[in-house]
């Protein structure tokens, strides 16, 4: 299934977008899918920590938003993780978790906005990541085979 912003994004970056990345080079990004998401897992809460350093430093005590923006960021990770498996049978499935879990690191980016610690700077840093990560997953997407239905 197939919904109204995967299509229009699947469009955007597929059909228009005037480069594309190489076949040989979406196949690589695929057979190391595995190992890829794992290694960005690691570094979120890194960055995480720092952010937590930086807030409890400024401010002392963080508002409810800045604890919000921990639970998002632990749901994007959650949703990374649990897209491993699928990911090594290469399922569609895993390609719609981390598909979704880019909505989670723009959630995080307004989030942080109005925290602790207020700044536009991080949510431009999540909208240039999660255009990036838009693109190559729609140029990769048609290595992910669909999830059965019954």
């Amino acid at each position: 299934m197939t919904h109204k912003l995967e299509t229009i994004l699947h469009k955007l970056f597929v059909q228009t977008f005037p480069y594309q990345l190489p076949k040989w080079f979406c196949e690589i990004i695929v057979a190391w899918a595995w190992l890829i998401v794992p290694a960005i897992v690691i570094i979120q809460p890194w960055i995480g920590w720092g952010y937590w350093d930086a807030a409890h430093a400024a401010t002392g005590v963080p508002n409810l938003l800045f604890y919000i923006a921990f639970v998002i960021m632990g749901l994007e990770i959650a949703l990374q993780l649990l897209s491993l498996p699928s990911l090594i049978k290469r399922r569609r499935l895993g390609w719609e978790l981390l598909y979704y879990s880019v909505y989670c690191n723009l959630a995080y980016g307004v989030v942080r906005i109005f925290s602790s610690i207020p700044s536009v700077g991080p949510l431009f840093g999540m909208i240039v990541t999660s255009i990036l990560f838009l693109y190559t997953l729609f140029q990769i997407r048609p290595w992910y085979k669909p999830v059965p239905t019954n």
